[in-house]
């Protein structure tokens, strides 16, 4: 196979990441043809990312101050993780990003900092490590595009200030991994003489990188961990889409009884559990994550629905709790309810049976028609219109009442608590404090939906 450069666009993030992704579960030795220098039993630190760079990507090993893919700012990175002993894995060290320039880095701001140029993007590759083995039989276990965003990014400046300051301060030799959270300051070069730098008068400091700390990225891997793909061979959808792979693996569940699932999959899982119904779902489906990677960049949303003998469900279907100032200030285009009900759901219904015994009796992909949409958007609309000029809120018999639309208002949904218990509260924009509220799908509606659809 040799060097690769033509098998994507490096102009193109999404093409250097589905390019990344066919390394999962695979090694370089298979994805190239690259030959190791070393025996099987001498590693040389750092050999397996320089491999991954030249023959997989068709990158020239270099260190240069830009990111690897420059014309899109995307900086490569891999590292290892490690089987533990009790079992599970952990990241084996901490992410080394790029060299602090002691002299020039007290002139930079975060804004516009060498740090933020060249790792705000990082493509990870995340191998499994395993002593006995040659790098190149190391497994890809995992491709992510990490961005530093959100809170993540905030606390991350935080560290990096504090590192600058401390060099600054010409502390550069006091640095300590201890002095920073996320972002740490890590020795590199430990066997090289300290080296003086301007700020540093005569006392001289040890040569220092940035990096992700371990913990960190232990973090990041347990997020990558609670997601996994239903589809585990790619060849499979050559021959049929998601929604028929999904059929045919919970097919052979139908008009079993949930006991009967966990026997047949040789799983126990605890049916007290708030979440066990969405457990034995994604287990009937081939799953043991806590998320289905397919559902997840699909905006999928699963849906348990269980239903009484009337065929009524148990209870209506909730949303995530709304923010009252978001929804007083938002458009309905721009609401979080319409994205929501927007996005394919994927109903799993369960049967509950006269002798208490629950099975599972169907499942479907749906989406909400137009007109359903529009008399959600009423509820929302009218949700709006009631915060905006304050929610009435009275009390009788030791309980709070609101005048937000209920279940009677609309065929469709309607807003109900949705905190643990009244303490559970957020700020209404008059600054009073209300229980935490959701938009919810009525239990008629749900009826309805589930009755009309036909296998």
């Amino acid at each position: 196979m040799g060097v690769q450069t033509t098998r994507y666009d490096d102009s193109d993030v999404k093409s250097i990441v589905e390019y990344a992704k066919k390394l999962v579960n695979s090694t370089l030795r298979k994805e190239t043809d690259a030959k190791s220098s070393e025996s099987n039993k001498v590693r040389v630190k750092g050999k397996f990312g320089q491999y991954l760079e030249k023959y997989y990507f068709g990158i020239n090993n270099n260190s240069k101050s830009r990111p690897d893919f420059e014309k899109v700012n995307l900086e490569l990175k891999s590292t290892p993780m490690k089987r533990l002993k009790h079992g599970g894995y952990s990241i084996k060290e901490r992410l080394v990003l790029n060299m602090i320039d002691y002299n020039s880095i007290v002139d930079e701001t975060w804004e516009h900092s060498h740090f933020l140029s060249k790792n705000e993007l990082i493509l990870l590759v995340i191998y499994l490590f395993e002593q006995e083995k040659d790098f190149l039989d190391f497994l890809i276990k995992y491709v992510h595009l990490l961005k530093i965003e959100g809170t993540d990014r905030e606390i991350i400046r935080q560290d990096w200030n504090a590192i600058v300051n401390k060099i600054r301060e010409g502390k550069a030799h006091e640095l300590s991994e201890g002095d920073t959270f996320y972002l740490g300051a890590c020795r590199k070069g430990w066997k090289e003489a300290p080296v003086k730098y301007t700020h540093g008068g005569d006392i001289p400091a040890k040569k220092r990188a940035f990096s992700f700390k371990q913990n960190y990225m232990n973090s990041l891997l347990k997020q990558l961990k609670d997601s996994e793909s239903l589809v585990k061979d790619v060849s499979e959808l050559k021959k049929k889409g998601i929604q028929d792979i999904v059929d045919d693996r919970l097919a052979p569940f139908k008009g079993l009884e949930v006991s009967a699932v966990e026997k047949r999959l040789e799983i126990r899982l605890n049916n007290k559990a708030k979440n066990y119904y969405e457990m034995l779902a994604r287990r009937m489906m081939g799953v043991s994550a806590k998320k289905i990677d397919e559902f997840e960049k699909a905006d999928i949303t699963m849906k348990i629905i269980r239903l009484k003998s009337s065929g009524m469900p148990k209870e209506s279907m909730s949303f995530k709790a709304f923010d009252f100032k978001e929804v007083a200030e938002q458009s309905w285009d721009e609401s979080e309810f319409s994205d929501q009900i927007e996005n394919k759901f994927f109903f799993v219904v369960f049967q509950i049976n006269k002798d208490e015994s629950v099975t599972f009796e169907k499942s479907f992909f749906w989406t909400m028609p137009l007109s359903d949409r529009k008399e959600a958007e009423k509820v929302w609309k009218k949700t709006q219109k009631i915060i905006r000029e304050g929610v009435k809120i009275t009390r009788k018999d030791g309980k709070n009442f609101n005048n937000l639309p209920g279940s009677k208002e609309s065929p469709v949904a309607h807003v109900r608590p949705h905190g643990q218990d009244s303490r559970d509260v957020l700020k209404l924009p008059d600054g009073r404090k209300m229980t935490k509220q959701c938009f919810w799908f009525n239990q008629g509606y749900i009826k309805e939906v589930v009755a009309n659809h036909k296998d």
